[in-house]
């Protein structure tokens, strides 16, 4: 095996140099090779110029306008400067580095619903839902939303209750005749308890003498409401005064309380 040949290191380039040639490559090296006084490197004396002009000439970044020397702005545009474009890993946004954390931070807590799961979870976590989503595991899709009606159930459109699909024509036909009969029934008992009320007043006669026979009218739920409730019996109605519906406290004028407060029943017990 050959010995390892014997180096030395040169003075001027500070090369390891084979000690054979060591004499030669001092003196080529004295003679034509110079430091450069910006960066130490050892550089031909014909090229010293064009390697400062080159390498250490001061520049401005185009993105942040910071000045640096030449051999320093690759680094500057791909690593430090603030300025450099980066793509949001939420939205694929480009957005400059500074910008960027605070952008994360919102564009991150965005949610997105989960087709698996039917759950909303925030972009943030969303590369870990998918190991621990139910329902990938599971292999059910979403639940289905609870403000909405089962699909064996419609909604009744003339009292908004709910019934089987099975039942629900025979229902409305039943809903909407007696709704309609109460209001013919409405009706008639306004105009004749008018017509009742200014006969008597004209003949001289205290309105309370006529009773719950003036104001009581039959129907299919309960006894009818006094004509207008609040008014003390025997003295006449102000139609300009405003009582509440016992079912749903909705204050209206007289006049109109009292057909509003037996449909408001009929919708009650509908329920």
């Amino acid at each position: 095996m050959d010995k390892q040949e014997a180096t030395r290191t040169c003075g001027q380039c500070h090369k390891e140099v084979a000690e054979v040639n060591f004499a030669l490559h001092e003196t080529h090296c004295t003679r034509f090779l110079v430091p450069c006084p910006d960066c130490q490197e050892m550089v031909h004396k014909e090229h010293l110029d064009t390697h400062r002009e080159e390498q250490h000439t001061l520049v401005k970044c185009s993105k942040c306008h910071q000045k640096m020397e030449r051999c320093q702005l690759l680094d500057h545009e791909s690593d430090e400067c603030e300025q450099r474009l980066q793509t949001c890993q939420f939205c694929d946004l480009e957005l400059p580095v500074k910008d960027l954390q605070d952008h994360d931070v919102v564009c991150g807590s965005r949610t997105e619903l989960c087709m698996e799961c039917g759950r909303y979870v925030t972009l943030r976590l969303r590369p870990g839902h998918a190991s621990t989503c139910p329902g990938v595991h599971n292999g059910s899709g979403p639940p289905e939303s609870t403000g909405k009606l089962t699909p064996n159930k419609v909604s009744c459109s003339r009292c908004w209750a709910s019934f089987p699909v099975e039942v629900i024509e025979e229902h409305k036909r039943g809903c909407v005749s007696s709704m309609t009969l109460l209001d013919d029934e409405d009706e008639e008992v306004d105009i004749e308890d008018e017509d009742q009320l200014e006969e008597e007043e004209h003949n001289g006669l205290d309105v309370s003498e006529l009773g719950a026979t003036i104001y009581e009218a039959p129907h299919f739920l309960s006894s009818r409401p006094s004509r207008y409730p609040g008014v003390e019996e025997g003295k006449k109605e102000d139609p300009d005064q405003i009582s509440c519906c016992p079912h749903c406290h909705l204050a209206l004028p007289f006049p109109t309380l009292r057909w509003h407060q037996v449909k408001c029943e009929i919708h009650a017990v509908l329920k």
